[in-house]
């Protein structure tokens, strides 16, 4: 993240939490929904709902990795921010 004049600065720790939260919670829906398809008795009703589970839970994993690489991002961010702060402690 940066403030517009191109330097990073640090994320809001509240941020990081619902950015963690999400990624955690999306991760482990993703696992739990396929866990929870019911059989319905009709071969093509069961392969169309099939699908639809593995897509879903395809598209909340693909959320949960996105989520991930945001974390990475702003933590690199921070990372960067206190290595540049470091360069000025006891420059005016």
């Amino acid at each position: 993240m940066d403030d517009g004049t191109g330097a990073p600065h640090a994320a809001d720790p509240a941020t990081l939490r619902a950015l963690a939260t999400a990624r955690s919670t999306t991760r482990s829906l993703s696992e739990e929904l396929l866990t929870h398809v019911p059989d319905v008795g009709d071969l093509p009703t069961q392969r169309a709902l099939d699908a639809w589970v593995e897509q879903a839970a395809d598209t909340l994993a693909a959320l949960s990795e996105a989520l991930e690489e945001r974390l990475l991002g702003l933590g690199a961010a921070a990372t960067r921010v206190q290595h540049t702060d470091a360069g000025r402690v006891g420059r005016p």
